[in-house]
């Protein structure tokens, strides 16, 4: 790989790992680390390194202190051993960095059989040490305009194995520490933690496999293998049986959740971020003079999340391709909610890509959309048998072009969903909606999530509890859109809540293969439930009258002025004693014969109505 000779903090990298110290990128100007794992991503390989700073040449440089203990003194004023000028020599003979907040970091090796972690203001006041699971930046790095920098006399020029151990008092001190706060400062007892002959090769086995699903390296574990085998494993095992456990249980893919809550990667998505103080309301209306653009009229702006939940087999797929080809062309959806042209991304991992290419072409057809307007504007991401799940699938999504789709569709949820996981359990949906969340604002897009209902009768819930798992499924997202079954067969009810629009009327939907279809003639109210029936109630109902033919109910019923289904209703069933099924059934053979006509009425999504005649009215 080229390096480009101009980038002192690549050739500062290069030369920390080359004496023996891991390394790692932190945002340029920061100490937040810029790699997925943090820390844990620390390593002295070269081609590595370069790859990490080629791509961000201003990135500060940092220095993982696993097995070392920097003595952070903060402040030029610190009083801390200013009566004791000897112990200030002591400190001073290990390597010394000045930091740009004015204070210095001596750095030292840490003694054999010490496991020190990081403390905070516990051996002085604002005195802290970075020990095993810390790091410190170092020179060439700058923070707040000010580099770091070590003094002349004691720069860092040796590897670690080199470095000074703390003097006896500075260890005295380290080991209190260590103690007060649980951490073992010594080995471990032979007659307490020993690992005995016989039980080695399982015990290190198992340890590596908390820190595999945990996300650790091979590299890594087999390091805190090496240390166990050799405090506790009585005898110790050869190394090459420790590298064999090792790079077995490495061979297995680490636990996405485990991971994700461990390193918590919400918190890293953002961490980039500097905390935004609070706006005055004047602020926040100058900096924020109109809502989001939309994309889809009613329903979804962008940078929006929305679920869009059926019961299973329900046609979700056949339902999300429309809506994908309604805005790759920018028609109305369901012939109801205006669309804004875009890209669209259908990640789908229910479906085989020989599947997904078959109906394609199917949807477009009943649409009358032109393949053509299509074609390049709908990319599909088939996920079937390849077993990701929406953590893991963020490495994806930092591929993706910013901007270049304007909704992400992700069907199904429960495909998603990472092994383990209880979709029950508020937390663990609240994180996932979460990471959806990070995708589409660092994308720019909205996303639609295909999900399924709960068991048994969904007439009687309300449209936020229709979705299975727990409720911060139904709350997370900015639309929360449901199918019901409709009294009339094949025929749903798509009801929407929404966060930014105004209420959205229930829609009926009819299926006719490949697609739904609005049914305006069917009543939205009339929801299917599921419980059963009494005997008595099929008799409840009396029977219509004989003599009501479609003329006469078009004549009666429908004028020059558009009806809706609302005002139908209260005159047919309430007012002249017809079951709403044989309404349904004259409405539909009179718009057959062309007697009445469908309008949409004034208004964008607006409803539905029937007038008399032929002539097409808009």
């Amino acid at each position: 790989m080229a390096v480009a000779p101009s980038s002192p903090m690549l050739q500062a990298a290069l030369w920390y790992a080359d004496l023996g110290y891991p390394v790692f990128p932190c945002a340029p100007g920061q100490k937040i680390p810029l790699t997925g794992h943090g820390l844990l991503d620390a390593t002295t390989d070269a081609e590595r390194i370069e790859q990490w700073w080629t791509r961000q040449p201003d990135a500060n440089v940092a220095i993982r202190t696993d097995g070392l203990v920097a003595i952070d003194i903060d402040g030029a004023e610190n009083p801390w051993l200013a009566d004791e000028p000897k112990k200030l020599h002591e400190l001073a003979c290990a390597p010394t960095s000045l930091t740009p907040r004015g204070g210095r970091q001596h750095l030292f090796r840490q003694p054999e059989g010490r496991a020190w972690r990081n403390t905070a203001g516990q051996i002085a006041p604002h005195v802290d040490t970075r020990a095993d699971g810390g790091y410190i930046c170092v020179t060439p790095s700058v923070v707040n305009g000010k580099p770091y920098r070590w003094t002349d006399a004691q720069s860092l020029h040796i590897p670690p194995e080199q470095l000074p151990e703390p003097p006896a008092w500075l260890t005295a001190l380290l080991d209190a520490a260590s103690a007060s706060s649980g951490t073992p400062a010594s080995p471990c007892d032979a007659h307490g933690n020993a690992i005995p002959q016989g039980q080695r090769n399982a015990t290190l086995a198992r340890l590596a496999g908390a820190m595999r699903r945990v996300g650790m390296s091979r590299t890594e574990i087999l390091a805190a293998l090496l240390r166990v085998n050799i405090e506790r494993c009585h005898p110790p095992l050869d190394q090459r049986e420790v590298e064999r456990v090792a790079a077995s249980i490495a061979s297995y893919a680490p636990n996405a959740v485990s991971v994700a809550l461990v390193e918590n990667h919400f918190a890293q998505d953002f961490a980039g971020t500097p905390e935004a103080r609070p706006l005055t309301v004047g602020e926040l209306l100058r900096q924020c003079p109109m809502l989001r653009p939309p994309v889809i009229m009613g329903l979804l702006r962008q940078g929006e999340t929305m679920n869009l939940i059926a019961p299973p087999k329900t046609g979700k797929s056949w339902l999300v391709l429309a809506l994908a080809m309604a805005v790759a062309s920018g028609r109305l959806w369901l012939d109801t909610f205006e669309t804004v042209t875009g890209r669209v991304l259908i990640i789908d991992n229910e479906l085989h890509r020989e599947t997904i290419a078959h109906r394609v072409p199917q949807v477009a057809a009943a649409l009358g959309v032109s393949m053509d307007k299509i074609r390049e504007r709908i990319e599909v991401q088939s996920q079937r048998g390849r077993l990701r799940d929406i953590l893991s699938m963020a490495a994806y999504f930092d591929t993706l072009e910013s901007g270049r789709y304007a909704l992400v569709i992700l069907d199904a949820m429960y495909r998603f969903m990472p092994v383990g996981t209880d979709e029950n359990d508020n937390g663990t949906m609240a994180s996932i909606y979460n990471h959806i969340d990070a995708f589409a604002d660092r994308l720019g897009c909205c996303f639609v999530i295909v999900h399924h209902t709960t068991k048994g009768n969904q007439s009687a819930k309300s449209v936020t509890d229709v979705g299975a798992g727990a409720g911060s499924q139904s709350r997370a997202t900015d639309t929360h859109v449901v199918m019901r079954p409709h009294q009339e067969p094949k025929a749903v009810v798509l009801e929407a809540a929404v966060r930014s629009w105004p209420p959205v009327e229930p829609i009926v939907l009819r299926w006719g293969f490949p697609v739904w279809v609005p049914a305006p003639e069917l009543d939205p109210a009339a929801l299917r439930s599921e419980k059963p029936r009494r005997a008595k109630a099929s008799c409840s109902e009396e029977p219509d009258p004989p003599d009501w033919s479609v003329e006469k109910f078009v004549q009666t019923f429908i004028g020059a002025q558009p009806v809706t289904i609302p005002e139908l209703r209260e005159q047919t069933v309430r007012k002249a004693g017809l079951s709403w099924r044989r309404v349904s059934d004259l409405l539909a053979l009179a718009e057959q014969r062309g007697l009445i006509q469908r309008v949409r009425l004034p208004g964008r999504g607006g409803p539905h109505g029937f007038v008399i005649g032929t002539e097409e009215q808009t």
